[in-house]
C-alpha cells in the first residue's frame, strides 16, 4: 500500500515537472516573438527616421529646390525691366508710368507664361545657369514710391507675380515714400522683396571711398535689421558706378549690382554690373511685349 502511495506521488511529481516545462517553454517561445516583432518595429521606426531626416536635408527651409530647372549649355540672359513712379505724368518725366500701363504690361507677362523671379532666384540664374522656366523676367521699382505700395502692389498680388523694389532707406519719413509698416506688409505677402538703393541716392562714382562705404553698408545694415533679411542687391542711384563701388558692394555683402545700362542681364557683364530694360510711358499690351523680347539685340553687346 505504501509502495502504491509512493509511486502515485511519483507520478504526480512528474506530470507536474512536464506541465511546468511546458509552460516555461510556452513563455520563452513567445518572449523570443515579443522581442522578435519589437525589434522589427524598432527597425522600421529607424528606417523611417533616417528616410525622413535624408529627406529634409536635401533642401533645407528657406533654400530653393533647383530639381526640375532647366539647364543651359550656353549663358543664360534675360531681361530685367526697371520702372520708377506708377503716376501719370503732367510734365514729360518719363520715369513716371500710367498704373493702367504697369497693369497692362504685367497682364502681357501672365498671359504670355513668363516667370518672375526674386533676386535669390536670378543669382541661381546668373551663376548657376540654370532657370526654373524657358521664359524668365526680372522685375523691378528704383526708390521705393508710395505708389509702388498703393497701386503696383496690388497689381501684382492680383496676378502673384514677383518684382522687388529697391528702396532710398533716407526716405522712411517722407510722405511721397512707402514706410516700414507698408514695407513689412508687402514682404510679408511672399511677392516683394525690397532691395537697396543707398541711403540718400548719391552718385556713387563722385563719392569718397568712405562715403561709399557709408552709403552701401548703412544702407543695407538698415534693411536687414528692420526686415531681418540679408539684402543681396544694391541698385546704383542713376546708374552710377566705377570699379571702386563694385569692389565696395561686393565686399560690403552685396551679390549684385543694377545698373541702367540698356540690355539683357548676363554674367558675361559681371555680377555687379547687370544691364536692365527701361520701361518708359506709352506702351500699349502689343508693343510692350515687341519692345521686351526685341531689347534681346542688346544682351550680347
Amino acid at each position: 500500500m505504501k509502495k502504491k502511495a509512493l509511486w502515485t506521488i511519483v507520478i504526480l511529481l512528474l506530470i507536474e515537472l512536464i506541465l511546468v516545462g511546458v509552460y516555461f517553454t510556452k513563455n520563452t517561445s513567445q518572449n523570443k516573438k515579443l522581442k522578435t516583432e519589437e525589434s522589427s518595429i524598432l527597425a522600421k521606426s529607424s528606417s523611417r527616421e533616417i528616410k525622413e531626416t535624408t529627406t529634409t536635408s536635401e533642401t533645407k527651409p528657406g533654400e530653393i529646390d533647383t530639381t526640375d530647372w532647366l539647364t543651359s549649355d550656353t549663358d543664360i540672359s534675360f531681361p530685367i525691366l526697371m520702372y520708377h513712379s506708377l503716376t501719370v505724368s503732367n510734365d514729360g518725366n518719363t520715369l513716371k508710368l500710367p498704373p493702367e500701363e504697369f497693369k497692362e504690361q504685367m497682364e502681357w507677362l501672365k498671359e504670355n507664361d513668363y516667370y518672375t523671379l526674386t533676386p535669390e532666384e536670378a543669382y541661381i540664374v546668373l551663376t548657376e545657369n540654370k532657370k526654373p522656366k524657358e521664359k524668365i523676367v526680372w522685375i523691378t521699382l528704383d526708390d521705393g514710391y508710395l505708389n509702388n505700395y498703393t497701386d503696383g502692389f496690388p497689381i501684382l498680388k492680383q496676378l502673384k507675380l514677383n518684382a522687388t523694389i529697391n528702396y532710398i532707406t533716407s526716405k522712411q519719413d517722407n510722405q511721397y515714400y512707402f514706410h516700414q509698416a507698408d514695407m513689412e506688409k508687402m514682404k510679408h505677402s511672399g511677392l516683394i522683396s525690397i532691395e537697396s538703393h543707398t541711403v540718400s541716392h548719391l552718385d556713387l562714382n563722385t563719392l569718397s571711398d568712405e562715403q561709399i562705404h557709408t552709403e552701401l553698408l548703412d544702407s543695407k545694415k538698415w534693411l536687414d535689421d528692420t526686415l531681418k533679411q540679408q539684402t543681396s542687391v544694391i541698385c546704383y542711384p542713376a546708374g552710377r558706378y566705377d570699379d571702386r563701388v563694385e569692389k565696395e558692394a561686393e565686399l560690403t555683402g552685396y551679390k549684385l549690382g543694377l545698373t541702367t545700362e540698356p540690355g539683357y542681364a548676363s554674367k558675361n557683364d559681371g555680377l555687379f554690373a547687370l544691364k536692365r530694360i527701361r520701361v518708359s510711358p506709352g506702351f500699349d499690351k502689343e508693343s510692350f511685349g515687341n519692345y521686351l523680347t526685341s531689347s534681346n539685340q542688346y544682351a550680347n553687346n
